[in-house]
C-alpha cells in the first residue's frame, strides 16, 4: 500500500489528461458555431486573471506561514516569520502537531472564500474573481499537502500526521479522498470560471468553453507563475512552489471545459478593461514582501 500511495499524486495529472482527450473526440463532431473574442478583449482577460491569481497565490501562502509561526509562538517558542517562510528556536513536545497548523488553515480560508464567492455569484465585480482565487488557492494548496502527508513524513503536514499516530492504511484513505477532493474542486472552478463569459453564446460549446478557460486559467496561470518568481527568495527551487501548485490543480480545470455547461453568465469586469486596482495591491504586497517580511519579523 505503501507504495501505490507514492504515486497516487500522478492522477492528479493523469485523470485531467484522460478526461480532456475524452472530452475533445466526444464533442468535436458536435455544432461547430463557435464565437470568438478579439485579442485584445483576450489580452485583458489573461493579465487581469494572472495578477488576481498572483495576489491570491501569495496571500494564502503568507497566511500558511503566518498559522505555523503563530503554532510555535502558542507553545511559548521565539517563531520568526518570513514571506514565504518561517523559523523558530527551542523545543515543545507538541511542534511536530504545530507543522499541520498551516495547511489547515489555509483550508479553512479557501472554504470561507469559497462561501463568500457564492454569495457574491451574481456580481461582475472583478473581487469576484478575486474571491474565487483565494478559494482556489487555499484548497488546491492545503489538500495536496495531506495526500502527501504519510508518504513524505518530512513536510509539515506529515510530521503532523506523524504525532497523531496515523498509520499507513488511514493515511491511505487520506489519500484518496484528498485526490478526490482536488478533482473535484478543479470540476467546481471550471463551471465558476465559465460563468464570469461575457455571454452565453461565447461559452454555449465545448469548443468555446474550452477557449474562454485556455485564457482566464491556462494562460493566467503560466503569467502567474512569472509574476510570483520576484515574491519568492532564494534559493531559486522556492519558485517551484507555485508551478507544482499550477499542475496538480489547473489541468482539470481546463480538462473539466467541455463537461462544464451552464444557464447564465455574468460578464465579469474582468472581460472589459485592465483592473488597475489589483495590480497596486500586487505591487505593494510586493513591496512589504521584500522590504519588511524578507527580513524576518519575530513573533
Amino acid at each position: 500500500m505503501k507504495s501505490i500511495s507514492h504515486f497516487l499524486p500522478f492522477l492528479l495529472l493523469v485523470v485531467p489528461l484522460i478526461w480532456g482527450l475524452y472530452g475533445f473526440f466526444k464533442t468535436r463532431s458536435g455544432s461547430n458555431k463557435t464565437l470568438t473574442t478579439d485579442r485584445r478583449s483576450g489580452v485583458i482577460l489573461i493579465i487581469n486573471s494572472a495578477v488576481l491569481y498572483a495576489l491570491a497565490f501569495n496571500i494564502i501562502f503568507f497566511i500558511q506561514e503566518l498559522f505555523l509561526a503563530l503554532g510555535k509562538r502558542w507553545l511559548g517558542l521565539k517563531a520568526v516569520l518570513y514571506h514565504n517562510n518561517h523559523n523558530w528556536e527551542g523545543s515543545h513536545p507538541m511542534e511536530s502537531l504545530a507543522q499541520g497548523y498551516g495547511a489547515a488553515a489555509i483550508f479553512v480560508t479557501g472554504l470561507i472564500c469559497l462561501f463568500f464567492a457564492n454569495r457574491t455569484k451574481q456580481s461582475s465585480h472583478w473581487t469576484h474573481l478575486f474571491l474565487l482565487w483565494l478559494a482556489f488557492q487555499g484548497l488546491v494548496q492545503s489538500i495536496p499537502q495531506f495526500i502527501t502527508a504519510k508518504v513524505a513524513a518530512d513536510t509539515d503536514t506529515g510530521q503532523a500526521f506523524t504525532y497523531l499516530g496515523i498509520g499507513e492504511g488511514l493515511g491511505f484513505i487520506i489519500s484518496i479522498a484528498g485526490i478526490i477532493a482536488m478533482l473535484y474542486t478543479a470540476v467546481l472552478f471550471s463551471k465558476y470560471l465559465v460563468r464570469l463569459s461575457p455571454s452565453i453564446d461565447l461559452v454555449s460549446t465545448a469548443s468555446g468553453r474550452f477557449g474562454y478557460l485556455f485564457r482566464i486559467a491556462l494562460l493566467a496561470s503560466v503569467v502567474r507563475v512569472i509574476l510570483i518568481i520576484p515574491f519568492r527568495s532564494m534559493p531559486w527551487d522556492r519558485a517551484l512552489a507555485p508551478v507544482m501548485v499550477t499542475l496538480i490543480s489547473i489541468p482539470m480545470v481546463f480538462a473539466h471545459g467541455w463537461k462544464a455547461k451552464i444557464s447564465n453568465t455574468i460578464n465579469s469586469d474582468v472581460n472589459k478593461k485592465i483592473v488597475i486596482v489589483p495590480i497596486t495591491l500586487l505591487l505593494i504586497l510586493l513591496l512589504i514582501f521584500q522590504l519588511i517580511l524578507a527580513k524576518g519579523v519575530s513573533m
